[in-house]
């Protein structure tokens, strides 16, 4: 019996095992994966736009309401939400005595081309796209951060053509006609392009990476006035858990979500999802397996020995014991003969387990918590089990009276 305990324990145990480590592995992947949703103005509902033709050209604005921080901390409250990244985005005017970096010399007599400059801030400007993908890549001082006023990272290129170092100010003023003022920045970082940029030799300067100027968002709002952000990104350890987070925060009263739209950004996450599913359900499928036989064979296992035990049986019926007593009996000398069995395969499936998983090269599917959550359900399981199979191999005892149990054994 010991044996036979001791080869269904060790299924059992690898199958939870197996189970465990497909959900640890599914965990870290996700996580490394990252998820983020992203909040925007919704320029899609009339009522948030206005369309302006001046001179024959058309432009449309944002008239709904201003995308700022507290929405943003609105929605980080409501949320098991760490980080978000206010993000806005302008084309600004630089002074006169600075002159832009031009690869092709077509813009030379254009005074707007020659000073017309892209700003754009984050409440971290370790957040920024070009930075995330190295497109650009710090080379001094340092980028901005959300403590910082008045701050700003530029390009080397940019510095050395007009002398300037870190620690000197820069004018940075909004377009004719748009709102917000002018503010002074300080130089906090340079910046070099790791990146080959397309059509330089046409592009204006305003498209070149290294007119490009990176500013704090304190600094953005004075500029920008009361435009508001042009996205919140919202960053999420787990992608799986984005979906459900943007339901619930479209529930949030206090945000006015006529105004705002929300979008997902797990893609690294959906092409994968699918494959993530497939392993959970073959190893649930697995564990069921391993579980369903263990409490046929046991169950199967006890019929025979307890058939075995009648004249014991209608003995302890004789004196007044109850079938509820004696089925709690079998249930104890189950679990007495099974503790040793079950305490030898979970440490041998555990030894097991890490030493293919070593010979595989994985690194941290084996730790502590992935032994103790396998521990735990091997005994509850396991307890389970044993229940069930001891009360399936009882039921001959209880549809049998003690009449009948006594003329057996005359």
């Amino acid at each position: 019996m010991s044996l036979m305990i001791f080869l269904l324990s060790s299924f059992g145990v690898t199958g939870l095992l197996l189970r465990s480590a497909v959900d640890s592995a599914m965990t870290k992947t996700r996580q490394s994966l990252k998820g983020a949703f992203r909040v925007a103005p919704d320029m899609q509902n009339s009522d948030n736009v206005e369309v302006d033709q001046e001179e024959g050209q058309t432009s449309i604005r944002y008239v709904g309401k201003p995308l700022n921080e507290e929405v943003a901390e609105a929605i980080r409250r409501s949320q098991n939400i760490d980080n978000y990244d206010i993000v806005i985005k302008r084309e600004a005017m630089l002074p006169n005595h600075i002159s832009l970096v031009d690869y092709n010399g077509k813009y030379l007599e254009d005074p707007v081309a020659m000073h017309l400059v892209s700003v754009e801030a984050h409440t971290e400007g370790r957040y920024a796209g070009d930075f995330q993908k190295e497109r650009l890549r710090l080379t001094e001082g340092e980028l901005v951060t959300v403590d910082d006023q008045y701050a700003a990272v530029i390009s080397t290129k940019l510095a050395l053509q007009n002398q300037l170092e870190i620690g000197d100010e820069i004018g940075i003023s909004p377009q004719e006609g748009f709102a917000g003022r002018e503010i002074r920045v300080t130089v906090k970082g340079l910046f070099t392009v790791e990146e080959k940029q397309q059509d330089t030799d046409v592009a204006a300067p305003v498209f070149l990476l290294e007119n490009r100027i990176f500013i704090d968002s304190t600094s953005a709002g004075v500029m920008a006035g009361e435009t508001g952000a042009d996205y919140i990104d919202f960053f999420v350890e787990d992608p799986a858990h984005v979906p459900a987070m943007i339901e619930e925060i479209q529930n949030l009263e206090e945000i006015d979500w006529k105004s705002f739209a929300v979008t997902a950004h797990i893609e690294e996450y959906e092409k994968i999802a699918d494959s993530l599913g497939d392993m959970s359900v073959l190893s649930d499928t697995l564990l069921i397996i391993s579980v369903a036989l263990s409490t046929v064979v046991l169950s199967l296992t006890q019929i025979l020995f307890h058939r075995s035990r009648e004249h014991e049986t209608g003995i302890l019926l004789s004196i007044g014991i109850s079938k509820a007593e004696i089925v709690q009996q079998h249930f104890m000398e189950m679990a007495m003969t099974s503790l040793a069995p079950f305490v030898v395969s979970f440490v041998f499936c555990i030894l097991e387990f890490s030493f293919y998983m070593a010979a595989l090269n994985i690194e941290g599917t084996m730790d502590m918590g992935l032994a103790l959550s396998a521990m735990l359900l091997t005994f509850g399981w396991g307890s389970t089990v044993l229940l069930v199979s001891v009360l399936l191999s009882n039921l001959w005892l209880m549809r049998f009276q003690p009449k009948r149990i006594f003329s057996k054994l005359s």
